[in-house]
Order: C-alpha cells, then sequence, then structure tokens
C-alpha cells in the first residue's frame, strides 16, 4: 500500500479493482501446540458433572474416535462425523442439502441452518424462518467422504441427503456405545452429546470463546460460558506452594 502525508493531503492510489488480490504476511492461530492429559480429564469429568448445575454431558476425544471407529453404515456415520465436527445439532444436520456445502477454492465448509432441538423433521416455516451460519471443514478425510457421499447419492439439489429421523440417530449412537462396552458410562450418550463434546474440545484447545458461539449458532455468550466449567475443577496448580499448616 502507498505511504501519504497528512499535512500534503495526498492519498494512496486506488487499486486497480476493488477485488484485486494482495500479498498478505501468513498469519497462523497463535496457539500451535497443545498438549492434553485425556486419562486426567476423564476422571475429572465425574466431578464436573456432579458439582456444576446444568452442565450437560460431554465425551473427550479418544472416546468420540472410539464410537467413530465402530460406525458401519456410511450414512449415520457421516451425520455423526459432522456433528462431532461443526457442533451441528443433529436437527441442523438432518436438514442439510447438497447446496448447504460450499467449496470456494479456498475452504470447504457447512451452511447450517440455526434450528432449536425439537421432536420430529424441521417443517419448512422453521427451515425459511431459521438463521444461517457457515462453519469450515477442515479435516481433508472428512471432506473426501462428504463428497464421495454426495457424488454417490446422486441428489437434487432440494432433496435432504439424510432422509433419517433424530431417533434412528439416537438408536444408532447407542447400538456403538453397546459395541465399546459402554455399558458402564454413567450418563446417556445421544446426538445432542456431539455437539457439546464439539464445544469441550474446542475450549479444551483454547479457542476463543465468542468464536466457539458462533460456531454453535449461540446468541448469547452465556450459553456459551457453561462449557468453561470443565477446566474449573482442575484448578489445584493455583494452590501449589501456599501453606495452610
Amino acid at each position: 500500500m502507498g505511504q501519504y502525508s497528512i499535512s500534503d493531503g495526498a492519498f494512496p492510489a486506488p487499486p486497480k479493482s476493488l477485488f484485486t488480490s494482495r500479498e498478505s504476511p501468513a498469519v497462523r492461530f497463535p496457539i500451535q501446540r497443545v498438549e492434553i492429559d485425556w486419562a486426567r480429564l476423564q476422571a475429572k469429568r465425574p466431578l464436573v458433572l456432579d458439582t456444576v448445575q446444568a452442565m450437560p454431558a460431554y465425551l473427550l476425544y479418544p472416546e468420540v474416535v472410539g464410537l467413530l471407529a465402530q460406525a458401519d453404515n456410511p450414512a449415520q456415520r457421516l451425520v455423526l462425523d459432522l456433528m462431532w465436527s461443526t457442533g451441528a445439532r443433529v436437527s441442523e444436520v438432518l436438514a442439510l442439502k447438497p447446496t448447504s456445502f460450499v467449496d470456494d477454492g479456498y475452504d470447504f465448509g457447512v451452511i447450517l441452518q440455526t434450528l432449536k432441538q425439537k421432536s420430529g423433521r424441521p417443517s419448512k416455516k422453521m427451515l425459511a424462518r431459521s438463521a444461517k451460519r457457515y462453519v469450515p471443514i477442515q479435516d481433508r478425510v472428512l471432506k473426501d467422504r462428504i463428497q464421495s457421499f454426495l457424488w454417490a447419492g446422486h441428489f437434487k439439489k432440494t432433496d435432504r441427503i439424510f432422509p433419517m429421523c433424530r431417533q434412528t440417530v439416537n438408536r444408532y449412537i447407542h447400538k456403538l456405545v453397546d459395541r465399546v462396552g459402554g455399558g458402564d458410562v454413567p450418563f446417556n450418550i445421544t446426538a445432542h452429546t456431539f455437539r457439546h463434546s464439539f464445544a469441550v474440545h474446542l475450549l479444551l484447545h483454547g479457542r476463543p470463546l465468542k468464536a466457539i458461539g458462533q460456531l454453535l449458532g449461540h446468541r448469547s455468550l452465556k450459553s456459551t460460558e457453561i462449557y468453561t466449567e470443565v477446566l474449573s475443577v482442575d484448578v489445584g496448580h493455583f494452590l501449589d506452594g501456599v501453606a495452610f499448616h
């Protein structure tokens, strides 16, 4: 960009086009590496759920990956993948159409219609009134799986690509839990658990709370703040070096 002096009143020459591409320095997210003790977080979770009112049940990365590895139905697996990787409600995933996915040559992602958790399928009126949000999908394996699924399905633009209901998804999740010997799981795992797990996963990786809320489609940051309670019982280090006796 050209330089100019305030004193001489000169302005820099405008670009040839408003959308002219310009070289920019490479900027990556400040947090480059995060080390997470999953076993410790698993051990702390019962205390979180027992002491924090309204804290939703959540799974941790190794547990979600373990469940996904057992999935043998491509459509059901993709539904779970999308909930886990985008934080979408099951109703939002089940409303997806081929045109919901966007690839602009730079990024690949999905446009979700923000639908509150309700029984049954979303009505046309509900879909028309709902706000939309864009969630990028950075995982190349998931991107390939989505594109292959759309290509093989030969869907029309107006088709819902997952013609199933929420109860079907939940039954499949319970089936996977049983396969991995989840009879001892202290809480019920449902489709909505994947949404909560997505939020907790981003929080553990140090992502900004406001950004997490935007990805989840929360209107108020207060709805997102509940997830910070995952860290509330793991603060023993604050008392390190403080003598009481």
